[in-house]
């Protein structure tokens, strides 16, 4: 039986998320970041005599699926109900062994990827830390939201003159960016996509086009990665196999590769 979740379920949602957490660090997150994620995501509970045994996640903000179930037919019938919802999708993005299925179960009702991004997870403890923070990186602001964006357009080769929308501004959370800067611009950056007991998840590390090369990445992702071991978590990221010097980065570092991860582009 599947049903949606209530904010009555959240210790359930949570219990579930802790079987595997690694693997579902954006749903935990999901309660850190927001007061009330119910707002804006939709979660479904996959039910077996009444245990919760798959969960269903559409995150709002990023119409992005994420499924985590132990077998092929859950995961497929998560991806149905959320489709009969009517929910645009933008984003498959998770552990390979689960994205892949609801990659197929989405090709089943016609909804194709534009592009399918082979990834490799990687985790960081802190005896294998190397840290090349300077000091120079410091989390941002509210101020700095627009500017942030702005950055992002940049590094994806979008039109950095367009005005920043709303729905934007809601996806970053200021108080889990860092940023670095010169000349009073920001031009390096990472964040916390999620976090939980024993973990931080870092992404959207990305370098200002004519600043790279000058070890500021190194730099800006030491200073997340620093935060989070001081209390106590290990760090975990995900890097695109074929992005090499993002990947020698985060080797300088100390991050070494444990598991596979997809990130699927649907517009």
């Amino acid at each position: 039986m599947i049903r949606e979740l209530t904010p009555q379920d959240q210790p359930a949602i949570l219990d579930f998320a802790y079987q595997r957490e690694k693997e579902n660090l954006f749903v935990i997150g999901s309660f850190e970041f927001r007061p009330n994620p119910f707002e804006i995501n939709d979660y479904l509970g996959y039910f077996i005599n009444n245990e919760l045994v798959g969960l269903g996640t559409y995150f709002g903000l990023w119409s992005d699926i994420q499924i985590n179930a132990p077998s092929p037919d859950i995961i497929n019938a998560l991806v149905d109900e959320l489709i009969q919802r009517n929910k645009p999708v933008e984003l498959v993005v998770a552990f390979k062994r689960y994205a892949l299925q609801t990659i197929e179960r989405l090709r089943t009702h016609g909804i194709e990827p534009e592009f399918i991004n082979e990834e490799t997870v990687y985790l960081l403890r802190r005896e294998t830390f190397q840290n090349l923070s300077t000091g120079a990186a410091t989390t941002a602001t509210p101020a700095d939201v627009d500017e942030i964006i702005r950055l992002e357009k940049r590094v994806e080769g979008l039109a950095t003159e367009m005005a920043v929308s709303q729905k934007e501004r809601d996806r970053i959370l200021p108080e889990y960016e860092w940023v670095l800067r010169k000349e009073g611009r920001i031009v390096a950056k990472a964040n916390t996509h999620g976090f939980s007991k024993h973990y931080a998840q870092i992404g959207g590390v990305m370098t200002h086009p004519a600043h790279r090369g000058k070890g500021l990445a190194k730099q800006t992702v030491s200073a997340v990665c620093q935060h989070w071991l001081d209390q106590g978590k290990d760090i975990i990221l995900m890097v695109k196999n074929n992005n090499i010097p993002a990947i020698q980065v985060y080797q300088c570092l100390g991050f070494q590769p444990i598991d596979e991860f997809i990130l699927a582009e649907y517009v």
